[in-house]
């Protein structure tokens, strides 16, 4: 390794007597592998599913922890404007006409 190399170019770790600052300064974590099984939380609970799942997972697995919200998100989301649509189009048949 050379004298002013501020890490190494093996492995990346930070060179003795190296100054770190910033977001060079934080230890670098792997990323843990969190189970597909929490894809179950949003499926039942929807958003609020898909938000603790986030939270739990937003440290161990970022990109998964985001994927879970999304699902969470377009889980709800997409039957609610489903039933909706299916509402408004039956609707006139449901409905008894008004009279003025």
């Amino acid at each position: 390794m050379a004298d002013n190399a501020t890490f190494c170019p093996s492995c990346g770790a930070p060179a003795r007597g190296a100054a770190t600052t910033g977001a060079a300064a934080t230890p670098w974590q792997p990323v843990q592998h969190v189970s597909a099984a929490w894809y179950l939380v949003p499926l039942f609970f929807g958003i609020i599913g898909g938000i603790i799942a986030w939270a739990v997972n937003k440290d161990k697995d970022p990109k998964r922890a985001r994927n879970l919200l999304i699902f969470g998100l377009v889980w709800t989301l997409v039957p609610t404007l489903i039933g909706l649509a299916v509402f408004l189009y039956t609707a006139p048949y449901i409905l008894p006409p008004t009279t003025p």
